[in-house]
């Protein structure tokens, strides 16, 4: 997992961070699959949801997004934690690696 106080972060990712500057599409240079994290108001105590699409596009896993402890992560056959960079604006996945954010077209 990660951690805001100790001085061996190389990304200087951050766990205390507003769900509402992650949201949006995400892509990784190491071939991971795409991420989308939204605000879904359909569902029930609405909430932050993170959305995982594979290359095959029939492959989508939508999970809500969980703070315990100002950790925050998401369940996918296991723990993930979410840590963001807002200088670099890079979003950091402890299973997947580094995110970019997606050009918009």
């Amino acid at each position: 997992m990660f951690s805001t106080s100790n001085g061996t972060d190389p990304f200087a990712a951050r766990t205390d961070f507003s769900l509402r500057d992650i949201t949006g599409r995400w892509v990784s240079s190491e071939g991971a699959p795409a991420v989308r994290i939204f605000r879904n108001e359909v569902r029930r105590n609405g909430g932050f949801w993170l959305e995982l699409t594979y290359n095959n596009p029939q492959a989508v896993y939508s999970r809500p997004v969980k703070d315990v402890f100002g950790l925050r992560y998401f369940d996918l056959y296991g723990r993930v934690g979410i840590a963001y960079n807002a200088e670099r604006d890079v979003l950091l996945l402890s299973v997947f690696g580094e995110y970019v954010r997606a050009e918009e077209e």
